[in-house]
């Protein structure tokens, strides 16, 4: 492990055994590079990891001895770095990063080009698949998991240049965190599409086993996140059928659980215990918006006439395989609305009265800004409490970070600032001070604290920020906005330098 020291946490002073942390696997690739204690680890990542194939010879591989450890380790840092594309890249500069790493003709690589800019439906798909099994009948397999194991996009800023000493520093407060959550177990990264369903390899588990086995390595917990997701419902499944959308999650389902029931068998952590002991079941089932009665609705029935008894039905072999010692959630985020919540209580009851008992964890994933109130979270965790007096659920914080939204942001940049970034993070230790008495005077029994945005950088608020003023006009640059101080760990106190001194709070 990489030495060095600890800071300040920007954390909830709430009472919970488990607390947790957000990794992507590019993330925890990275991390992987870091913790790297030899040239043979280095050399042995490398080969590994698929990301990397082809970005390497052989003879760099054999020269890497003679480089100085840390330095190569940036340096195998930023290749990893080079093969991602920005994240608001547009399509075809994404597809075009994967497609030049097969090794395809300019030709092929255009007939495919032109295939998906007719849509990425059932028959693009079936297209794709049949033109280069056609083309490369003994190795197409090989072709369509190289694809599958290919991350094209970055994100969470994962390209940035001080993204190495970032992850230092989480690296070195590791030991904060019982529980990692991952995202590999979700259907639109592990459902291959370009296979046909009659493969035994469709359901490629690759990243969810790296994840898992930097966890082991570690020692940590997992929370599995999660097996039916608002991207799989708008992405992976344009253009199917109701049937075939059920045939589909129903075997995924299957596979999933068979994984994690494999995987737990034969992996356990210091004390015995399996590594896996928490999956988000159900993630974002109702929408964020409105529809236009002014109502919350179930985005799969709204899409896909896909009910909530469908999705039991789906899930029927998650209750009767559960895996020993692993809770199952359904994790919702803006709970903080009063409406939104009720929506989510009501399809929480539908779902255990369908399926017996299926959620033992309601997970509020506590996506909040400096603008959210006291009234609202108190309103939000007296139902909680309510909702475990009465149905005896567990309830956890599955995503927590506090940030600055759009408005508050554009208060603290440009030449001449209403409020300096120094005021932010005291209001920000304020208001977290705040919502932890919230918390705990409710009397909610918390099974777990998790936290979404690691440091100021590592933050999808930032990123999210930066893109809608761009889109707006607002800001030419993304550097105009160096940080929303959503991070667990400051890093960007670098920016907290008073320059005007107001006694108004950012909130009025």
């Amino acid at each position: 492990m990489v030495s060095g020291d600890k800071m300040n946490l920007y954390n909830l002073n709430v009472s919970s055994n488990n607390v947790g942390g957000y990794f992507s696997s590019e993330q925890l690739e990275l991390l992987s590079i870091i913790q790297c204690q030899t040239y043979e680890d280095v050399v042995i990542f490398v080969y590994q990891c698929k990301q990397l194939n082809g970005v390497f010879t052989h003879d760099d591989l054999k020269n890497f001895v003679n480089q100085d450890l840390e330095q190569l380790k940036r340096f195998v840092f930023k290749s990893y770095q080079d093969t991602l594309v920005p994240h608001n890249s547009n399509k075809e500069v994404v597809l075009n990063n994967t497609l030049y790493r097969l090794g395809l003709s300019e030709e092929e690589i255009n007939v495919i080009k032109r295939a998906y800019s007719q849509g990425k439906g059932p028959e693009t798909i079936k297209y794709i698949r049949g033109y280069i099994q056609s083309r490369y009948p003994n190795n197409y397999e090989e072709i369509i998991k190289q694809v599958h194991h290919f991350i094209s996009t970055e994100r969470d800023q994962n390209k940035n240049s001080d993204l190495y000493d970032e992850l230092v520093l989480v690296n070195n407060n590791l030991a904060m965190f019982d529980t990692l959550l991952i995202g590999s177990g979700k259907p639109e990264i592990v459902i291959n599409d370009l296979l046909s369903d009659d493969n035994k390899d469709k359901f490629d588990f690759y990243f969810a086993e790296r994840d898992l086995d930097f966890a082991l390595k570690n020692n940590k917990h997992v929370r599995l996140h999660s097996f039916l997701t608002k991207n799989a419902c708008e992405q992976l499944f344009v253009g199917n059928t109701k049937t075939e959308i059920l045939q589909t999650l129903t075997d995924y389902v299957k596979a999933s659980v068979d994984f994690v029931n494999s995987y737990n068998s034969t992996h356990r952590l210091e004390d015995g215990t399996p590594v896996i002991n928490a999956i988000d079941l159900f993630n974002e089932l109702v929408s964020f918006d409105k529809n236009e009665k002014g109502e919350y609705e179930n985005i799969w029935e709204t899409k896909y006439g896909i009910t909530i008894e469908d999705i039991c039905g789906v899930f029927s072999y998650a209750r009767e395989h559960k895996p020993d010692g692993v809770s199952y959630l359904y994790n919702e985020p803006f709970l903080e609305d009063t409406e939104r919540r009720k929506k989510v209580i009501e399809t929480l009851q539908q779902i255990n009265s369908t399926s017996t008992d299926l959620i033992d964890t309601l997970g509020s994933q506590m996506h909040i800004t400096f603008r959210t109130s006291n009234g609202q979270l108190q309103s939000c965790f007296n139902d909680f409490k309510a909702l475990q007096e009465t149905h005896g659920l567990n309830v956890q914080i599955t995503e927590f970070d506090l940030s600055l939204g759009e408005s508050e942001t554009l208060r603290t940049i440009g030449d001449n600032p209403e409020f300096s970034y120094e005021q932010v993070y005291d209001i920000k230790k304020q208001r977290l001070g705040e919502i932890s008495s919230i918390i705990n005077n409710s009397g909610v029994r918390l099974s777990g604290v998790s936290y979404w945005s690691l440091t100021d950088k590592i933050d999808c608020n930032l990123e999210r920020v930066r893109t809608n003023l761009l889109n707006k006009g607002i800001i030419t640059n993304i550097h105009q906005v160096p940080t929303v101080c959503g991070g667990l760990m400051p890093t960007s106190s670098q920016y907290a330098i008073s320059n005007k001194k107001h006694t108004s709070e950012i909130l009025s």
